[in-house]
């Protein structure tokens, strides 16, 4: 359906007329960029020495996506990156349904609701869990579409250079995690055979108290223990992609030497409780062992995040309290308390759409739950003019269109 562009524009500037829009940290020294309704080009190289000047510049021109950048600039108004002078960056991370499996399958409210589950892991876990961030120090934002951003603009991590940047994507995701590192090789005996020694080697567990990816792959590997207990062979290559080849003999061979009991130990206590991969009585059972670790159940623990993103020291990231121009929904700050029982439809739906009632057409039915309610339009309907913006904005429907 085309866009309903005089509609979007009338209640976005009455949304900017009445809202006070507070301007990032540091606003002066950040380049901005606009998209508008009736354009097909950014509006880049744009700057503002005062908060009023933003504010007017919103009421006048009214843009559909307003952006700033995550970089600070000595001359952020300049033509050119070369002219502007970085001087730093915000470390943004952005995580939107783009990373979901099965997104495309998902209604927009499943998708709203799966993708915050993933940025809280990101936040509580990573940032402020193994990154050491501070709660005030993670600036959460809604992105007014389909996902959540992190601004993080303490000192200390505003010099970092791509490659640094690409190096915290890397930890987040466990991109390059090294066994060799997480199960470290020790020698467990050596014996002489006539006239040579033959070292016998075996790998350390991390303990219980460690933390951040070998605490991880601790816990991988007790779970991993499990799931070999309770499934078949056939089930285990099914679910561990990395057991495909291995026969049904060796994965026996294995669940042997971990599950049964010898002087009335089981295997799976002996590795457990020596911190070591002992139990498994050939190397080649510990490799295998390491091998499904990395490939199938270190996967399970990563964070999710747009890797350019976070790696890119002049990317633009979407205005707080602006409108994104496709959902009609605010760009929402928010605290790490707040985050857990914020619901995007409900919350992020502007003041300053109100219940009034328009005329709508429709090509077709649609529908969308807005406020915890269900609006449905079957060629022609009636909409409180918040739901009308929104469906709108997807183009679902058009006041344009109403004889």
């Amino acid at each position: 359906m085309e866009l309903d562009v005089p509609l979007l524009h009338r209640w976005f500037r009455a949304y900017y007329a009445s809202e006070r829009i507070v301007p990032p940290t540091r606003f002066g020294r950040r380049d901005f960029g606009f998209m508008f309704f009736d354009r097909g080009f950014m509006l880049r190289h744009t700057a503002f020495t005062r908060a009023s000047e933003l504010s007017h510049f919103l009421v006048d021109r009214v843009p559909a996506h307003a952006y700033h950048s995550t970089a600070y600039y000595k001359e952020p108004a300049a033509a050119t990156m070369a002219e502007k002078g970085w001087l730093g960056a915000d470390l943004i991370f952005d995580l939107d349904a783009d990373h979901l499996d099965g997104a495309e399958s998902m209604s927009y409210e499943e998708m709203l609701a799966q993708i915050k589950v993933e940025f809280i892991k990101l936040v509580d876990v990573f940032l402020i869990g193994d990154l050491g961030f501070d709660t005030d120090d993670v600036h959460i934002v809604f992105s007014g579409g389909r996902g959540y951003h992190a601004h993080i603009s303490h000192p200390k991590v505003q010099s970092l250079d791509s490659h640094e940047r690409r190096e915290v994507v890397d930890y987040v995701t466990g991109n390059g995690l090294d066994m060799e590192w997480a199960f470290p090789a020790q020698t467990s005996m050596a014996k002489e055979f006539r006239d040579r020694t033959v070292v016998y080697r075996t790998r350390s567990i991390p303990p219980t108290s460690a933390g951040g990816w070998r605490g991880r792959m601790r816990q991988g590997l007790e779970e991993l223990v499990e799931e070999m207990e309770n499934s078949a062979p056939e089930e285990l290559r099914q679910a561990l992609p990395a057991l495909e080849g291995t026969s049904d003999r060796v994965i026996q061979a294995m669940r042997r030497d971990l599950f049964s009991t010898t002087k009335g130990v089981r295997g799976t206590d002996l590795l457990l409780e020596k911190g070591n991969l002992e139990a498994l009585s050939r190397q080649n059972y510990q490799d295998l062992l390491l091998k499904v670790l990395e490939e199938n159940i270190a996967p399970r623990f990563k964070g999710e995040v747009d890797e350019p993103v976070t790696s890119d020291v002049k990317r633009l990231i979407r205005l707080p309290y602006s409108l994104h121009g496709k959902t009609g929904l605010r760009v929402t700050p928010l605290t790490r308390d707040q985050l857990d029982d914020f619901e995007p439809l409900r919350d992020a739906i502007p003041g300053a759409f109100t219940d009034e009632p328009l005329r709508v057409m429709s090509e077709g039915r649609v529908e969308a739950s807005i406020r915890g309610e269900r609006f449905v339009v079957d060629g022609e309907g009636e909409l409180p003019t918040y739901a009308a913006v929104f469906m709108a904005a997807k183009r679902m429907v058009s006041t344009a269109m109403v004889r």
